[in-house]
């Protein structure tokens, strides 16, 4: 059977009350982030111009874009929201699978559920937990790591389980999700060059995404057909992109018994994820040797291939970033800022802080090596890495880091993630109503007991929503 039809099964059969209690608990604090990310991903730059951009084309008001309050056809919806789900690239990674699992699920749950209106709470969690589920499992059966071939095969993933979360909150028969699955396999794409140059066109690979799932389902709701042997096929997703090398067992094994989303890492630090672990093994040697930015002579970060071909090299470019963006997936930058501040924080993806000399002047002094040893015991893994410092006085200290705050052995609890929503709100400086953010929290704590999630998008509006421009706590260069 092709695994679009086991899917397709199992999705249509699962429940709210076949989830396991661990895996809504995760999923609602896995909301309430995404929403916080969102917001601050409002006003970054270049959703001013997607903005006009789509309300421009105008059609059907069917879908909210949070924050801005314009209506529009779901998937234009979807693609504005999913796309500000990623701006910072603050959004919630499974590590294994690499894939941005809310990111790649919640902006088009939304905007379907919108959509067809009175969706609940138990229908949101289970649709959203049924799509996570299967982008991981997707993204864990492959043999080669994107980071190596530059097919960015995390957006493929979500554009085939957001597909499927989608026809499972539109109520899709088992033959229709095939079809879902397998129109939204014609449209998938997505490619790592956006990123090696530095543009935002990384962050609008997940609106595409988003909005080619939510196309996909609406087509299989009103009857299209799409290929039925979409990943076992003889031109199937696994012959066209992967030459048919796979590991088939990771697909189903305990299927509906054990589920791969309680392993996703809710971001601590609003970079690539690739940075965070040397960020935090800085912070903890700034924190335990008590030594100053200013005594550093050089640093020295050792990481895997992967980690390094996308975060540490070019080193020129990379030791300086322009904007933003480069700024989000500089290795040098990230540790340098750890180094000075003991932090790593939205503040610090500002166009001031991005050229603050202090911070510019340390990132020169980063080397960014392959470990040999990481590369043979962590070359899958994103990001475990051993951070060495040399001081002007000749002390040498070293901290190595492979488990940092969000990862599934060391949690963010619910009111950590309450705690990131209200900073993202924060540095989003849109003049959201407070009380009605409030009883958003409150709602998603409790969501399973909502009756039209629908709330959730409406509480996220504001009257004069505020663009790159305007906004004077995340400008970008």
């Amino acid at each position: 059977m092709d695994t679009a039809a086991t899917f397709a099964n199992f999705g249509h059969d699962l429940s709210y009350e076949k989830l396991p209690r661990r895996v809504v608990e995760i999923t609602k604090k896995l909301i309430l982030d995404e929403l916080g990310v969102m917001v601050v991903g409002s006003s970054s730059a270049g959703i001013d111009r997607l903005l006009a951009l789509a309300t421009n084309w105008g059609g059907k008001p069917e879908a909210g874009v949070l924050v801005h309050g314009v209506r529009m056809p779901a998937q234009h919806a979807a693609l504005i929201n999913a796309t500000m789900g990623r701006a910072y690239d603050f959004d919630a990674l499974h590590e294994g699978s690499i894939v941005h699992a809310s990111a790649g699920s919640l902006p088009q749950c939304l905007a379907l559920a919108e959509r067809r209106g009175r969706v609940s709470g138990r229908e949101l969690i289970t649709a959203m937990s049924l799509g996570m589920e299967f982008m991981i499992r997707l993204g864990l059966s492959f043999q080669e790591s994107f980071l190596h071939t530059g097919r960015v095969t995390s957006v493929h993933h979500t554009t085939f389980g957001g597909a499927l979360a989608g026809a499972k909150l539109l109520n899709l028969g088992p033959r229709a999700i095939v079809s879902a699955l397998g129109l939204a396999y014609t449209q998938i794409g997505g490619n790592l060059q956006n990123v090696i140059e530095g543009t935002a066109v990384a962050q609008l690979q997940q609106g595409f995404a988003a909005q080619t799932s939510v196309l996909s389902a609406v087509l299989a709701e009103a009857g299209v057909q799409g290929p039925e042997r979409v990943f076992q096929g003889e031109y199937g997703y696994y012959k066209t992109y992967h030459d048919d090398k796979y590991w088939a067992e990771n697909l189903t094994r305990s299927l509906g018994e054990e589920f791969e989303v309680c392993d996703i890492s809710i971001k601590y630090f609003p970079t690539c994820f690739l940075t965070h672990y040397a960020n935090d093994a800085m912070i903890q040697m700034v924190a335990s040797r008590k030594f100053a930015a200013s005594d550093i002579a050089g640093i020295n970060v050792r990481v895997t291939k992967g980690v390094s071909k996308l975060v540490g090299t070019p080193i020129e470019a990379k030791r300086a970033p322009k904007n933003t963006q480069e700024a989000l997936f500089s290795l040098p930058y990230t540790v340098a800022v750890a180094a000075v501040h003991g932090s790593v924080t939205l503040e610090h993806l500002t166009v001031e802080a991005i050229n603050n000399a202090q911070v510019r002047a340390l990132a020169q002094k980063v080397t960014v090596v392959i470990d040999d040893e990481l590369e043979r015991k962590r070359g899958r893994a994103l990001g475990s890495s051993m951070v060495e410092v040399k001081l002007k006085n000749g002390a040498q200290f070293s901290q190595f880091s492979d488990i940092v705050k969000g990862h599934p052995t060391n949690p963010m609890s619910f009111a950590d993630c309450e705690d990131k929503f209200w900073n993202c709100v924060r540095s989003s400086g849109n003049p959201l109503d407070k009380n009605k953010l409030e009883r958003l929290v409150e709602r998603v704590r409790k969501l399973e007991t909502v009756e039209d999630v629908s709330e959730l998008c409406t509480s996220l509006e504001c009257n004069v929503p505020r663009t790159k421009q305007e906004c004077p706590g995340m400008r970008e260069a």
